[in-house]
C-alpha cells in the first residue's frame, strides 16, 4: 500500500512539474526531429520535375552546405527569439507585475514557436551527418524537408513578433489574467442554486484531542484534492480540518490542518502512517498558478493597478482598466458559493473541511491596497465606487451587500479629505450615491 502511495505521489509531482515546465515542448520537438530525420533519410522519394525549384543543391557538397546553413540560421534565430523573450519578461516585470513573466513563459504559443526552431536545428544536424560526399549519397527528400522547415521558421518568427507586440499590451495582459481567473472560478466554486448548499453552511467543531497534520516539505499549496481526502478519511474513520488555503505558504513542520477520530474516545492514526496519503492529496510547489488559484488572479490584477499608481509610473488609466477587470471577476463571483468548503462521504458524514476565502475577503484584498496606494486620487475613488455599484446590483446575498457597504464607508472616509475642489467633492458624492442606490435596489434613470 505504501509503495502504491509513493508511486502515486511521484506521478502527481511529475504531472505538476511537467505542467509548469517551459522545456517540455521544445525537448519533445527536438526528440521528434531526431526520429523524423532518421526516417526521412531512408525515404527514396524524389521531387517531381515540376517542383524541382524546391531543391537545387548541386550534388552532395551543395546539399551539405545548404543543410548546414539551415541549421546555423535556425539556431541563430532561436537565440534571437529567446533574447526577445527575456527582454519582454523584464519589461513586463518592471512595468506591470513581477508575477507575470511565469505566465508568459508557460504560454503554449511561445513554447511551440521556440520548439519549431529547435526542431529545425536538430533535424538539420541529423541530416548533415547522413550526407556522404565520398559516396555521393544525398537524401533528397530529407533535404527538401529542411528547406520547408526553414520557411516555417520564417513564418514562426513573424508570428512570434506579432505575439510579442500583442502580449505586451496592457489590455492583452489584463484579458489573459481575466480569462484564466474566470476559468479557475468555474472549477473551484459551486454555482448558487446547485445542491450541497447546506453542506457549506454547516459548522464543524474541533475536539481537544485533534492532532496536527504536518508535512515534511515546505511550499505553496497548489492543489487540494477533496475527493482523495474524503476517501482517506472514510477509510481511517477520521475527520480532517485544513487551515491553509490554496495559494498560502506552508513551512515544513508546521500544521497544515488537524485530524481527529469521528468516534468518541478514539484516537486518529499516527502521523507517520498518514503523511504519504496527505502528500498525494495536498500538493505543494514553489510558486502559484492561475489554473488552480483563484485568489492569485486577483493578486496579479491588483499588482498591475498598484504598479500603475506608483510615483515612478503614474498611469491612472491603466489602474482603472485593471479595476474594470477586477469588477468583471467580482461580479461573476456573486453567482458562486464562497467560503469554507465541506466534503461529505457517501453516507452524508462530514469528513473534510477545506478553507476558502469569502466574498468579503476577496473584495477587501482588491480594494484596500488600491485605496491605500492612491488616497489623493479622486479618479481612482470614482472607479472604485463604480465597481462597487455594479457589484451591488449583481449581489445575491446580504453578505455580499454588507461587504459592498463596508468598502464604501472605507472609501468615503479615505478620500473625504482628498478633494481640493467642489467639483471633485460632487463627483465623489454622486459616485457614493450610485452605490447606495444600487444597494437599495434602485435602477438608474439617467447617466
Amino acid at each position: 500500500m505504501i509503495t502504491r502511495l509513493r508511486v502515486k505521489t511521484h506521478l502527481a509531482r511529475l504531472k505538476l512539474a511537467f505542467a509548469n515546465a517551459v522545456w517540455v515542448v521544445p525537448v519533445t520537438l527536438a526528440i521528434t526531429a531526431l526520429c523524423a530525420a532518421q526516417v526521412l533519410i531512408e525515404v527514396g522519394f524524389t521531387m517531381p520535375s515540376q517542383l524541382s525549384f524546391f531543391l537545387s543543391t548541386g550534388g552532395a557538397v551543395g546539399a551539405r552546405d545548404f543543410v548546414q546553413t539551415v541549421a546555423t540560421t535556425s539556431l541563430t534565430v532561436a537565440t534571437l527569439v529567446f533574447s526577445i523573450a527575456m527582454v519582454v519578461l523584464q519589461l513586463a516585470s518592471s512595468q506591470y507585475s513581477p508575477r507575470l513573466p511565469g505566465q508568459f513563459l508557460r504560454s503554449r504559443g511561445t513554447q511551440i514557436i521556440i520548439g519549431i526552431f529547435i526542431f529545425t536545428f536538430v533535424y538539420s544536424l541529423t541530416v548533415v551527418r547522413a550526407i556522404r560526399a565520398d559516396e555521393s549519397f544525398v537524401p533528397s527528400f530529407a533535404v527538401t524537408v529542411a528547406f520547408v522547415l526553414i520557411l516555417c521558421c520564417i513564418v514562426a518568427l513573424i508570428v512570434f513578433i506579432h505575439h510579442v507586440v500583442q502580449s505586451i499590451r496592457v489590455e492583452s495582459i489584463l484579458g489573459y489574467i481575466e480569462r484564466k481567473t474566470r476559468k479557475a472560478i468555474g472549477a473551484a466554486y459551486q454555482r448558487r442554486g446547485d445542491d450541497c448548499g447546506e453542506e457549506r453552511e454547516s459548522r464543524i467543531e474541533m475536539p481537544e484531542e485533534a492532532e496536527p497534520i504536518v508535512l515534511d516539505q515546505s511550499g505553496i499549496v497548489r492543489r487540494i484534492d477533496g475527493k482523495d481526502l474524503v476517501r482517506f478519511a472514510r477509510k481511517r474513520g477520521v475527520v480532517l480540518c485544513l487551515v491553509r488555503m490554496i495559494g498560502e505558504h506552508v513551512a515544513a513542520g508546521t500544521p497544515i490542518g488537524w485530524i481527529w477520530a469521528d468516534g468518541e474516545g478514539q484516537k486518529p492514526p499516527p502521523a507517520d502512517d498518514t503523511r504519504e496519503e496527505f502528500t498525494v492529496a495536498i500538493q505543494l510547489t514553489a510558486d502559484r498558478s492561475l489554473e488552480d488559484d483563484v485568489a492569485f488572479g486577483f493578486v496579479q490584477l491588483t499588482d498591475v493597478a498598484l504598479r500603475a499608481l506608483s510615483p515612478a509610473i503614474n498611469d491612472p488609466t491603466t489602474a482603472c482598466n485593471a479595476i474594470s477587470s477586477l469588477e468583471i471577476l467580482l461580479v461573476k463571483l456573486t453567482g458562486f458559493r464562497l467560503g469554507n468548503r465541506q466534503f461529505h462521504d457517501e453516507e452524508g458524514i462530514l469528513r473534510v473541511l477545506v478553507p476558502q476565502p469569502t466574498f468579503a475577503d476577496l473584495l477587501d484584498r482588491v480594494i484596500t491596497p488600491i485605496r491605500q496606494a492612491a488616497p489623493d486620487d479622486i479618479t481612482i475613488a470614482v472607479c472604485l465606487c463604480d465597481m462597487l455599484s455594479d457589484i451591488a446590483r449583481a449581489a445575491q446575498t446580504d453578505e455580499q451587500r454588507s461587504a459592498v457597504a463596508t468598502q464604501l464607508e472605507r472609501i468615503e472616509e479615505a478620500f473625504k479629505g482628498a478633494a481640493q475642489q467642489s467639483v471633485d467633492v460632487e463627483r465623489l458624492i454622486h459616485a457614493a450615491n450610485r452605490v447606495n442606490s444600487a444597494l437599495e435596489g434602485y435602477t438608474p434613470r439617467s447617466p
